[in-house]
């Protein structure tokens, strides 16, 4: 599979970018990093200021320049684009505790079942910012994006989708907008390396 870590936004609720604040000593896009890259053929980072993210092995482009600034259903069409073919897992930057074993699953599932993408649930909520997408669902983001449409839901509306239902615990779904988020999930991240 390919990974597309979604790493722009304006983070208006955290007041800085979430992607580059520490959480157990390293930043939050490093993990996620570190957790799928042995799993990806190709990684690619989709960001508003590609030198902050220079150090990383990993294709780092800006949004498509005819949609910029309008939000993740752009990233989500750049880095189709740029993956060309096959499964993307795209992810979100304020995820920290995203799970590669769950990654995989949602890709073995969208190959079985031969659809589009596989967003997972977890209690009766759909992140499609963590989910499966078959590349070549990418003309049908950027016609819903020329149709001034901007919600990933109205995209997932318009292709073929499996929901798949998440009973673990929802640390590989969990993200963060707020300080005090910030400040569970440096908490959890210590539990979790204490362990």
């Amino acid at each position: 599979m390919n990974t597309i870590i979604l790493a722009g936004g304006k983070s208006s609720r955290m007041g800085q970018n979430k992607a580059l604040i520490k959480i157990g000593g390293r930043r939050v896009i490093d993990r996620i990093a570190a957790e799928l890259e042995p799993v990806s053929n190709k990684m690619i980072v989709i960001a508003n200021d590609p030198a902050q993210y220079e150090h990383m092995n990993a294709f780092i482009i800006e949004d498509e320049p005819a949609f910029k600034g309008q939000g993740p259903l752009v990233g989500i069409y750049t880095g189709l684009k740029e993956a060309g073919c096959g499964p993307c897992l795209v992810v979100a930057c304020d995820m920290p505790f995203v799970s590669a074993r769950i990654g995989r699953e949602l890709v073995s599932i969208l190959k079985r079942n031969k659809v589009d993408a596989v967003v997972p649930i977890h209690e009766d909520r759909m992140h499609p910012l963590f989910a499966v997408y078959d590349a070549r669902v990418a003309e049908t983001v950027k016609k819903t994006l020329m149709a001034g449409k901007r919600s990933v839901k109205s995209f997932l509306d318009r292709i073929d989708v499996e929901y798949f239902t998440i009973k673990e615990k929802r640390d590989a779904v969990w993200n963060m907008n707020t300080m005090e988020e910030y400040i569970q999930a440096a908490k959890m991240a210590e539990g979790r390396e204490g362990e």
